[in-house]
């Protein structure tokens, strides 16, 4: 299988939400601009005359000590987000090396950004036997769905059992990203999708070792596209017989599109 990286969305807002850079230039700064304001009170106290520099680097160290203490408070208010953030990224990298079983006739693309919007698509395969959409998650414990609501329950790291709770449906937000895709690519290159009948198979896949889906075929039967566990997805994606076949010529076609892609004129 043959990988494309694209900008990676999750990866950059990880790093925007750490504040590691800006903590880490403050920090310096104040302890460098402490410094210098405790050398500035050495001649004062030999001397017992005043340093004009005293005050003014006085003043900068408090002004980027209170900086610092500010981006600190941020670090600490976005834990929980980098830590969502941080298993995204795990679920993502995972769901890399199980495709990676996929031939040679395959192409991965990761992270593609969808053009007009903030959203993305984690993968997409490109292979001989079609298009491939994939949305990742990492969730843990047992995954179902019950009254028109899908649902996490899981265990404490104690072992006690937590109270279930609601999870945004991840199969319809991956429909939400397939048609506009689709629209885009209908925008971008209308005759090579018309030429070889491109169409979008989907799949969300749940990537922790510790995931259980029950989600029984009357559920996935009622769902846009299905349900897996990611170790599943190399057997789905090969077993899916498309309505037509893609040359090897047409798959570069289809992965070059990609690259370039452009947003429907309905978008704004």
């Amino acid at each position: 299988m043959r990988a494309i990286n694209f900008d990676d969305h999750v990866a950059n807002e990880l790093a925007r939400a750490s504040y590691d850079r800006q903590c880490r230039i403050f920090r310096w700064s104040t302890a460098l601009l402490g410094l210098l304001t405790a050398l500035g009170l050495v001649p004062p106290l030999l001397l017992d005359r005043g340093n004009l520099l005293l005050w003014p680097a006085a003043a900068l160290t408090l002004l980027s000590a209170g900086i610092l203490a500010g981006y600190e408070w941020r670090h600490r208010r976005q834990q929980g987000l980098r830590n969502t953030l941080r298993a995204g990224l795990r679920g993502q990298q995972s769901a890399v090396e199980i495709l990676s079983l996929l031939g040679d006739d395959y192409y991965l693309i990761n992270n593609l950004k969808l053009p007009g919007r903030a959203d993305d698509v984690d993968h997409i395969i490109v292979g001989p036997n079609g298009v491939f959409a994939l949305e990742t998650k990492n969730h843990r414990g047992r995954i179902f769905y019950e009254d028109g609501q899908w649902f996490q329950s899981k265990t404490s790291r104690g072992g006690r059992p937590q109270p279930k709770e609601t999870i945004r449906d991840p199969t319809r937000q991956l429909k939400r990203n397939v048609d506009y895709l689709r629209a885009c690519i209908s925008e971008t290159d209308p005759a090579l999708s018309r030429r070889v009948r491109l169409w979008i198979e989907g799949a969300v896949a749940f990537t922790h070792p510790a995931v259980s889906l029950d989600l029984p075929s009357t559920v996935q039967d009622t769902l846009p596209f299905p349900a897996l566990r990611a170790r599943d997805l190399p057997p789905y994606i090969v077993a899916h017989v498309p309505r037509r076949s893609l040359s090897k010529v047409e798959v570069r076609e289809v992965v070059s599109m990609f690259g370039h892609l452009r947003p429907p004129k309905w978008n704004g």
